[in-house]
C-alpha cells in the first residue's frame, strides 16, 4: 500500500520511535535520501493469521450473505493498516540465530561473484540472490554454491528502478525465514575480523543492526580512494539487521542509490562498529571505471539522485590513494 507525501513517512517515523525507541539512522553510504512515499509490506510468515473477526458488526439486515461478506472485507481492509504496526511479533534471541546473507546481481562473470560466495560462504547460514536478468551465465555462478537456498531469476531488469529491485530482494529473502538479514553487493568483502565478530554481533538481544566502515578500493587491493567525496569509510554504512515478522518494512521510491536496508530500520537500536569491509567496486581497470561511470550518467543525467561531481570525479587521473591496512 502506497503512502504518498512526506506527511505519512512523518507520521511512521514518529510512530515507531515512540514504539521501539532508538535514533533515526540513516544509510550514510547514499548521499541522498530522497522520499517519495514509503511502502508497507506484509510478512509473507503473517499472512495466515487472519486478524480479529468483525464480523459480528456487520448487522444481520443485509439483503445476502454474499452482502455480508463483502461489507465485512472492506471493513477489514479498512482497518488493517491501523491494525498490523501494533501486531509487530518482536523476535530476539541471543542463540542460535540463522544468518542469511542476500544479494542482487546482474551479469556479474569474471568479476567478484565467485570470490564473495565463497568468502560468505565461510561465515553465514545461507544465501539469497536476485539476478536482476543477468545475460552472461551469472545465475549458473549462483547455483554451484550450496549455501545459495533461494535464486530468483528475472526476465527483465529493475536495475532503473532499483528500489523495486532491492524490495523484491527483500522479500525473496523474508521468505526464508531468516534471524538477521547481511545486505552485501556482488564486490564486498567482508575483513578477517569482521567474520570473526559477526556472531557476537547478532547473538544479543541489545540491538536490531549494526553498521560498518566501508573502504572505496581503487585500482587494485592495496589502496583505497581518500578525498572530499570520498569518504565512505569515515562513516557507517548498516548492513545487517535483525528481521522481525510483522514489522512495516519499506524502502524509498528512488530509481538509483537506494539504501541498502529498508528505511524504517532506522528507528531501532543499532549500533556503529570500527569493523571493516573492502568494497571492490573501483578496483578494477581504468575501462571498468569509465563503463560504470558512463552507466550512472545514463541513468541519473541530472543527478537526480545523486552527485553529479561525485560522478564526474571518477574520471580524476590522480586521486587520493590511502593503504589498506585489514586491522583496525
Amino acid at each position: 500500500m502506497l503512502w504518498p507525501g512526506l506527511s505519512s513517512w512523518s507520521y511512521w517515523i514518529m510512530l515507531y520511535s515512540n514504539c521501539w525507541g532508538g535514533a533515526v539512522m540513516l544509510d550514510p553510504k547514499k548521499r541522498r535520501q530522497q522520499v517519495n512515499g514509503p511502502m508497507v509490506h506484509r510478512d509473507i510468515r503473517t499472512e495466515t493469521q487472519r486478524p480479529q473477526d468483525i464480523g459480528s458488526d456487520v448487522h444481520d439486515e443485509a439483503d445476502s450473505s454474499g452482502e455480508k461478506e463483502s461489507k465485512t472485507a472492506a471493513i477489514q481492509e479498512e482497518t488493517s493498516i491501523f491494525r498490523e504496526p501494533f501486531s509487530i511479533r518482536r523476535v530476539r534471541k541471543s542463540q542460535d540465530n540463522k544468518l542469511t546473507a542476500m544479494l542482487q546481481v546482474r551479469n556479474e562473470r569474471g568479476r567478484y561473484l565467485e570470490e564473495v560466495l565463497h568468502d560468505l560462504s565461510e561465515f553465514v547460514d545461507e544465501i539469497v540472490i536476485v539476478d536482476d536478468a543477468s545475460t552472461d551465465g551469472t545465475p549458473e555462478i549462483c547455483k554451484a554454491f550450496p549455501k545459495v537456498v533461494r535464486l530468483e531469476v528475472l526476465e527483465k531488469p529493475l536495475f532503473a528502478e532499483e528500489w523495486r529491485l532491492r524490495n523484491t530482494l527483500w522479500q525473496a529473502a523474508a521468505g526464508t525465514r531468516p534471524d538477521w538479514l547481511l545486505s552485501v553487493d556482488a564486490d564486498e568483502l567482508y575483513s578477517t575480523e569482521a567474520k570473526k565478530a559477526i556472531r557476537a554481533l547478532i547473538n544479543q538481544e541489545y540491538a536490531d543492526w549494526f553498521a560498518f566502515r566501508f573502504y572505496d578500493m581503487w585500482d587494485g587491493r592495496t589502496h583505497y580512494r581518500e578525498d572530499d567525496l570520498w569518504c565512505l569509510h569515515k562513516r557507517h554504512t548498516a548492513s545487517l539487521v535483525r528481521y522481525m515478522p510483522g514489522y512495516p518494512y519499506f524502502y524509498p521510491q528512488q530509481n538509483h542509490h537506494v539504501p541498502r536496508l529498508p528505511l524504517s530500520c532506522t528507528v531501532l537500536p543499532g549500533v556503529s562498529t570500527e569493523l571493516k569491509v573492502q568494497h571492490l567496486g573501483w578496483a578494477g581497470s581504468l575501462e571498468d571505471r569509465v563503463r560504470k561511470y558512463l552507466r550512472y550518467k545514463r541513468i541519473d543525467p541530472s543527478g537526480e539522485w545523486g552527485s553529479l561531481a561525485h560522478y564526474e570525479s571518477i574520471l580524476d587521473p590522480e586521486p587520493r590513494l590511502v593503504p589498506w591496512k585489514e586491522g583496525q
